[in-house]
């Protein structure tokens, strides 16, 4: 008779507790969600997620020239004088001269790898590229197809990304609604175990360093000019909280 009282008294009190992790996981959204009860630990975590989307305010472009010849002398000299003629073509479409900086510039041999002899250096390759930020987009194709007719056959044009210069406030709007997002997954969570849903003990957030930024391939072309579309960019943040309960 004792045995039997112990087990039913053990079924009482885990019940419960085991109800309440059944309802974490089918709530969880991914694990995301964990409740705790009958410890000094007591809460409910959960996460939430706000995104804000805006028009981007400038491009960033990504060109350069690349260049093959017998000598490293030859193919440095050719190199830099198409790379300088493609940042006049900026400068004399308005770009100022804090937006053109270099990201890499690279000399490298070319080796013939055919017979059955060691390879053999038969030229050189010299590569120079700019990043380019453009702050009226409505201008990025122009300044494009000017800088791929003054770099000629040696101009590269790799990718153009659209960006929102200064996301503070919209990060600051995607904060808000990841708040409210953990705070309602939070209280409904309390509701359906019938608890009260206390303040928050612990905040961690993730994301909202900046927007995601829109890539799209750049090229140009010699009978019209290089349409251009920014599309949106978006911010997102994301919030983990943990709220005490009683």
């Amino acid at each position: 008779m004792t045995r039997h009282l112990f087990r039913r008294k053990s079924a009482l009190v885990l019940g419960p507790v085991f109800a309440l992790l059944l309802l974490a996981a089918a709530c969880g959204g991914g694990g995301d969600t964990v409740i705790q009860s009958g410890n000094a630990n007591s809460g409910i975590s959960v996460s939430g997620s706000g995104e804000v989307q805006s028009d981007p305010d400038i491009a960033v472009i990504s060109v350069g020239v690349e260049v093959r010849e017998d000598t490293v002398a030859e193919a440095r000299s050719r190199a830099a004088e198409a790379a300088q003629d493609v940042i006049d073509s900026l400068r004399d479409n308005g770009v100022d001269e804090r937006d053109i900086r270099t990201i890499n510039f690279s000399i490298q041999p070319q080796f013939d790898f055919r017979g059955d002899g060691p390879a053999r250096i038969v030229g050189y390759v010299v590569t120079n590229t700019i990043e380019v930020t453009v702050r009226d987009i409505d201008t990025a194709g122009e300044l494009i197809d000017d800088a791929a007719q003054a770099g000629g056959d040696d101009v590269r044009i790799q990718n153009i990304r659209f960006e929102i210069e200064d996301p503070t406030e919209l990060i600051v709007e995607a904060r808000a609604l990841a708040v409210a997002a953990a705070r309602a997954k939070a209280e409904q969570l309390a509701d359906l175990n019938e608890v009260t849903l206390g303040k928050p003990r612990s905040i961690v957030e993730s994301g909202g360093n900046g927007p995601v930024p829109v890539f799209r391939e750049a090229a140009a072309f010699a009978d019209q000019s290089t349409p251009i579309q920014p599309g949106t960019a978006s911010v997102r943040v994301t919030v983990s909280v943990t709220f005490a309960i009683d």
